[in-house]
């Protein structure tokens, strides 16, 4: 599931960028807006099952995601 966020959806973002011929400004709003998957975290800690494990998952595909977002956008520009 991280290598989806963290390599497909920027690529399905970077196409419809291109598709859309977007300037670099919008394009780096579409890359921001993909998701985290925070909606793990709090559906464990309503339901208080996971939470540590969940929360780690969370952050181990967030903290990456941080690095390769940026160098996508680059690539975008």
């Amino acid at each position: 599931m991280c290598a989806l966020k963290l390599m497909a959806m920027p690529a399905g973002a970077f196409v419809l960028a291109k598709l859309l011929n977007l300037p670099p400004v919008a394009a780096g709003v579409l890359f921001a807006a993909t998701p985290t998957g925070a909606n793990a975290y709090i559906f464990a800690a309503q339901y208080q099952r996971l939470v540590n494990p969940v929360s780690g998952a969370v952050a181990l595909g967030t903290l990456p995601a941080a690095v390769t977002l940026p160098v996508v956008v680059v690539i975008v520009r």
